[in-house]
């Protein structure tokens, strides 16, 4: 019996037993389901029934939220007891030490090691998790996990950086005949070309910023205006490193 029939056969059987609040409630549900299979033109299987009871879940607890805030506590009970109907056909949640577990894992599996990838770690989390935990949940132990690319390209920084410390310039160029002058005025030159990179790539970041204040969360134009941030930030950040790089090597030739 598939979890659509399970739920139909449940709501008959409240409507025999005359248990009002139930049948209410099943209700409801029913005519989501129906109203989802026909925006899809399809019947729903279990995974896109679980999906339209967990909206509706989501629905009750945003309610009870506001109804507690408000004092009224006779509708956050009755809510309550919806959200145990409903509860009943949703997978049981996962522990906190389990989730993490799984969500550790699944981050790992997916390559992601940076913020900048957030995308690509939740899609693998929240298929390892199969419904067994709140996206919320996830979400928050993804961020815990992946550090920033700012940490990220920090840590390549460093090391770069530390490399190039370490190099003798002086009997390098000596040794290879090129002047250290040449070298150095070509190196400045290099250095203000960066910044004029790094000055597009601010602009970038307030045009996608303006883009993303004036559009819509549904709109394609917000998902335009995230890229346009991300690399924004992304590019700024190179530029930090290579004129450090670059201010790095024209002290050790002076």
């Amino acid at each position: 019996m598939s979890l659509s029939e399970q739920i139909t056969s449940d709501m008959k059987e409240a409507m025999k037993a005359k248990n009002s609040a139930t049948l209410s409630t099943l209700r409801l549900l029913r005519s989501a389901i129906k109203n989802k299979a026909i925006d899809l033109r399809h019947d729903l299987s279990d995974d896109e029934v679980q999906a339209v009871i967990k909206s509706q879940v989501k629905q009750l607890k945003d309610s009870i939220e506001s109804f507690k805030e408000g004092g009224r506590d006779e509708m956050v009970q009755d809510l309550q007891a919806e959200l145990e109907v409903l509860g009943a056909y949703l997978p049981e949640e996962m522990g906190d030490e389990e989730l993490e577990s799984v969500v550790k894992g699944a981050v790992e599996a997916s390559g992601a090691s940076s913020k900048a990838e957030m995308g690509m770690a939740m899609g693998a989390a929240m298929k390892a998790v199969a419904g067994r935990a709140d996206g919320n949940r996830v979400k928050a132990i993804v961020m815990k996990l992946l550090p920033s690319l700012a940490l990220v390209l920090a840590g390549t920084f460093t090391h770069t950086t530390s490399a190039l410390a370490a190099i003798p310039l002086d009997s390098e160029l000596g040794s290879i005949g090129f002047s250290a002058d040449f070298m150095v005025m070509g190196l400045r030159a290099f250095r203000v070309i960066i910044l004029w990179f790094g000055i597009a790539a601010i602009v970038n970041i307030l045009n996608g910023g303006f883009q993303y204040m004036t559009s819509s969360m549904r709109d394609k134009s917000h998902e335009i205006a995230m890229g346009k941030i991300t690399m924004g930030l992304f590019a700024t950040i190179i530029v930090a490193a290579m004129f450090a790089s670059v201010t790095i090597i024209l002290q050790q030739i002076g």
